[in-house]
């Protein structure tokens, strides 16, 4: 008798496998977004001496840094992995919706409950 994908996948452990490392994936996309957020720090500074010398001059003074980093470098860094983090994140959630029915988290916790069990013999 032929059976079906999804059951092959349940028994050959397969989805479980790919479900955590579509996660893995996601996790570490945005890990590089917040790579990318943390390297705001130098912008944040002249953000703060702009503001600084704003109130001191009592005037808008001239600053076009700010901008241009923020449309030229963070920008193009953060939104692609932003983007491949729901792609993963989405074809983490399908499969698993697919082949066990619920969320990715969750089928994966049943997952290391059904490995965890030992028998007695």
């Amino acid at each position: 008798m032929q059976a079906s994908l999804r059951k092959v996948l349940i028994d050959s452990h397969v989805a479980a496998v790919a479900i955590a490392v579509l996660i893995f994936f996601s996790l570490d996309s945005v890990a590089s977004v917040a790579r990318a957020v943390f390297g705001l720090w130098g912008p944040v500074l002249e953000v703060v001496s702009f503001l600084a010398t704003a109130v001191a001059i009592r005037g808008i003074p001239s600053s076009p840094f700010i901008r241009y980093y923020v449309t030229v470098y963070l920008l193009p860094a953060t939104l692609p992995n932003l983007f491949l983090a729901l792609v993963y994140l989405a074809a983490a959630w399908m499969l698993s919706r697919w082949v066990y029915g619920t969320g990715p988290l969750r089928s994966l916790s049943t997952y290391r409950d059904k490995l965890s069990r030992k028998t007695d013999a």
